[in-house]
């Protein structure tokens, strides 16, 4: 019978994320905000940019799992994703703008070594049908939006008492924290967990390690400042990476292929969720910025604080989401993975509805009540929620062994390619250059909140007819 305790590692594997995703999101919401303020670029080049950025960010875990597969393992993987976060948010901090695109490539190939493998090393700790799994990822999901709730009050307050520069600084800090807190769990937490075998027997040395992660830090500076590899790259690599995937899932033997078919079907129906989601970081954000009253009970609340109130909601939606997963599970009525996929995309077009629909309402000085936004990204979080913390899980159970890398890798390659289409649609949002006037900014986001919402319902549609095609492999799964 299995316990109803959870791993002894869980709130160090929980810290240690926590601060990696306060570092992360300090960068996130900022980045917008500081490529249309700082260097004065337009809404349709900010988007391109934080799109690139946002898809290269999340497709890098794709290879640092396959490095964690195959040659360095989850404990070393984490240790020098952490130490190129720590440098390139530390490049941020600094005052050279010749430093931004080399700080963010760092940032990139630092995510890819830490992102997948700390989820991953959290899978291992459980057995393959433990009922607890559900619940430890959204445990652990709560521990990553606590990072972003600190990161979103902190960095904007930060910013504007002591400048762009000493915001970025935090995002290092955080990181360097964050390490600490998981060399204290591996040598007072208990984190043990059987390592999957080496694919290879020789380790990867640190100088290669390095030197290629150096060659990838210089192409993606490159890739970063030239829209033609944005436009073009990314759409070639996502084909071949769809093709790929399902091919892989058919060479599987029998008893793990319907699994990974299925996973590779939610990892596809994610990324128009993410594609919607990651608005909150560009044409939310500028939306907030410049047409939302961010007077609250008298307090006056930085634009990045916007974000972090839906880290908030998933603090307090989390405990009780994580225990009704597990009481649905011992009555045998846990909805499928596909059922709640369904539902967070239905929610997140709801979200959108509420931030169009708040258009319609201004004040005197043409300014949108801040309790609109709250309600919207309430509504978003029902939706993070019913996704994102399920299909880490998901990719954990259904991941055959010798893949759960690499397949917790392609899990953020879709976030990475909702990313890339985020940065499109939001163009939807663009504001022509030199508009300032609120009564010609009103409309504008209003048809891009609407388009985004007509998405979001089309898609969940779509699933829903999807699933009844899917029963039989549901079942098998």
């Amino acid at each position: 019978m299995t316990s109803n305790r959870y791993p002894k590692a869980l709130p160090f594997l929980f810290l240690t994320e926590m601060w990696e995703r306060f570092g992360f999101y300090v960068v996130q919401g900022m980045l917008i905000l500081y490529l249309t303020e700082a260097f004065g670029f337009s809404d349709s080049k900010s988007y391109t940019i934080q799109g690139v950025f946002t898809a290269l960010v999340y497709i890098a875990p794709m290879a640092g799992g396959i490095l964690a597969d195959r040659f360095l393992g989850l404990k070393t993987a984490i240790i020098w994703g952490g130490f190129f976060l720590i440098a390139g948010y530390a490049m941020l901090a600094l005052p050279m703008t010749s430093l931004f695109y080399p700080a963010l490539a760092t940032i990139i190939i630092g995510n890819g070594l830490f992102k997948p493998n700390i989820s991953s090393l959290l899978g291992a700790l459980y057995e393959p049908n433990d009922p607890r799994r559900d619940s430890g990822f959204t445990i652990f999901y709560v521990g990553i939006n606590l990072g972003v709730l600190l990161a979103g009050f902190s960095s904007g307050a930060i910013k504007n008492h002591f400048g762009w520069h000493a915001g970025f600084g935090l995002a290092s800090a955080g990181l360097i924290i964050g390490l600490i807190t998981f060399a204290i769990g591996f040598k007072w937490g208990d984190i043990k967990y059987k390592p999957v075998a080496l694919t290879q027997k020789k380790f990867l040395s640190k100088a290669w390690l390095i030197l290629y992660c150096l060659i990838g830090i210089g192409f993606i500076t490159v890739w970063l400042q030239s829209s033609l590899l944005g436009d073009w790259l990314l759409p070639i690599v996502g084909i071949v990476l769809l093709v790929y995937i399902f091919v892989l899932a058919y060479k599987q033997e029998p008893q793990y292929r319907n699994r990974l078919i299925l996973l590779n079907f939610l990892i596809l129906s994610s990324i128009v969720f993410w594609t919607l989601f990651l608005q909150l970081f560009s044409s939310a954000n500028l939306f907030i910025d410049r047409l939302v009253d961010k007077q609250i009970l008298g307090f006056h609340i930085p634009t990045t604080a916007f974000y972090a109130t839906e880290s908030i909601f998933v603090i307090l939606l989390g405990p009780f989401m994580a225990w009704s997963w597990q009481a649905l599970n011992q009555s045998a009525r846990n909805p499928s993975p596909f059922i709640k996929f369904i539902f967070a995309t239905a929610f997140i077009g709801l979200g959108f509805v509420v931030l169009g629909v708040s258009t319609y309402f201004t004040n005197t000085v043409n300014m949108i009540s801040p309790w609109w936004v709250l309600l919207a990204y309430f509504m978003i979080t029902i939706g993070e929620m019913l996704l994102s913390p399920i299909g880490l899980s998901a990719v954990t159970i259904l991941a055959p062994p010798h893949l759960a890398g690499m397949m917790m890798g392609i899990w953020f390659v879709a976030i990475g390619f909702g990313g890339e289409f985020a940065g499109l649609i939001a163009k939807i949002a663009s504001i022509p250059e030199n508009v300032t006037d609120a009564l010609i900014q009103l409309p504008i986001y209003r048809a891009a909140f609407f388009d985004y919402a007509y998405l979001a319902f089309g898609v969940a549609v779509v699933l829903f007819i999807l699933q009844w095609g899917l029963r039989k492999l549901l079942e098998e799964a």
